[in-house]
């Protein structure tokens, strides 16, 4: 996972990991200067510079967790994290005070953020070390190869409870999703069984009562031509009624026809609301008519959907589904980090397979607004 979404968990937690860092730094910043100021073999520089090295970490921090995206984002986050880490090494130079390590087990508590926890664990002993060799050779104090194996042990509980907790979101994430698919298919079959319905309501009173009512027509048509007088005049009345009601029968039966088009906007809807980290605007102004289209579309705002999230790590997507004259349009846009010359993966090789499947054509296109995708499929006729 990359850095930016460290920023957008924190804002989306209501910032209570955040606001208890804020409060961990208070406190070890506030105490430091302020046994500094009373102990004495201190140069006066140190402690200005301590406090303009606190105030530095937090400006790092700040950074690196920020919600705002930069011009370069994953190397602004990227070289506050490094920052942070050396400012650390230099305040264990600057203050004599042992728990300034904890400001480094908040440094490790981010690192699962863009680590695989497996190579943050082997490397916690290298980030760790240098607290008892500072302490040891610099300071001379005495049991720091005690104290540094417990703030080691803190980095590492750090690195767990952190990952586990990354974990747990993704597995909620993951449930979630799946929860939208399964209410957005639950939707679209609902729309193919009234379609199913409709067109079998349809096809009866076309085959059954249009057929008799024509068989009934040309009878009473030479009926007519068979009498003459009063019931000559009987049977054209009646053939004009059955004239009239089979015109009625085809009107009826077209009107089914032409309302048997699927909504597909529930399924729509349930698909992109509620999705984590991603706010979706979606304007559907369309008739679809054929149920293999409407999978297809349906499967399609499913795969952009995850390539926002897990490639563009956008937070905003758009969606548009309209009907221009005989083609149905769908148009998709996220608002992420995409290279103009983007290689197409396989989500993207699965879009266009399954658009082209079905006589459509998809366009991809990468810029600095986002990615955009535009698929153009034929209206088919129910």
């Amino acid at each position: 996972m990359g850095l930016v979404a460290l920023g957008r968990i924190i804002g989306q937690t209501i910032n209570i990991e955040l606001a208890s860092a804020m409060l961990t730094w208070s406190l070890v910043g506030g105490s430091s200067i302020y046994f500094m100021l009373d102990m004495s073999g201190l140069a006066s520089w140190q402690v200005p510079v301590a406090a303009l090295l606190y105030i530095a970490y937090l400006v790092a921090f700040l950074t690196s967790t920020s919600e705002r995206k930069f011009v370069h984002d994953d190397a602004v986050r990227m070289l506050s994290l490094v920052i942070m880490f050396f400012i650390v090494l230099a305040l264990y130079f600057v203050v004599p005070l042992t728990y300034n390590a904890i400001l480094m087990t908040i440094w490790s508590a981010m690192l699962p953020h863009f680590m695989p926890i497996r190579r943050a664990l082997w490397l916690s002993p290298l980030w760790s070390l240098p607290l008892a060799l500072v302490f040891m050779f610099y300071w001379r104090q005495d049991y720091i190869l005690l104290t540094g194996l417990l703030y080691w042990s803190f980095n590492v509980f750090a690195l767990i409870t952190m990952n586990t907790t990354i974990k747990e979101r993704d597995a909620k994430e993951a449930a979630n999703r799946l929860n939208r698919e399964l209410l957005a298919t639950q939707a679209l079959l609902a729309e193919a069984g009234k379609q199913a319905e409709r067109t079998r309501i349809a096809r009866n009173i076309h085959d059954l009562l249009g057929h008799h009512l024509t068989a009934l027509t040309i009878n009473l048509q030479v009926a007519a031509r068979k009498t003459d007088g009063e019931a000559q005049q009987l049977v054209q009345r009646c053939h004009a009624i059955a004239s009239l009601l089979l015109g009625d029968v085809r009107e009826a039966v077209s009107e089914i026809r032409e309302k048997s088009a699927i909504d597909l906007r529930k399924a729509l809807q349930n698909l992109t609301s509620e999705v984590p980290r991603l706010q979706v605007d979606m304007q559907y102004e369309a008739e679809v008519d054929d149920m293999e289209q409407a999978q297809a579309i349906l499967m399609c705002v499913k795969e952009s959907l995850t390539n926002s999230l897990k490639h563009g790590q956008a937070d905003h997507f758009a969606l548009s589904l309209h009907n221009e004259g005989d083609k149905l349009v769908l148009w998709m846009q996220d608002n992420g980090k995409s290279q103009p010359a983007f290689c197409a993966g396989n989500g993207l090789k699965g879009i266009r397979e399954r658009v082209e499947a079905i006589g459509g054509k998809v366009q991809f296109n990468a810029d600095a607004q986002g990615f955009q995708t535009q698929i153009s499929l034929p209206q088919v006729a129910a």
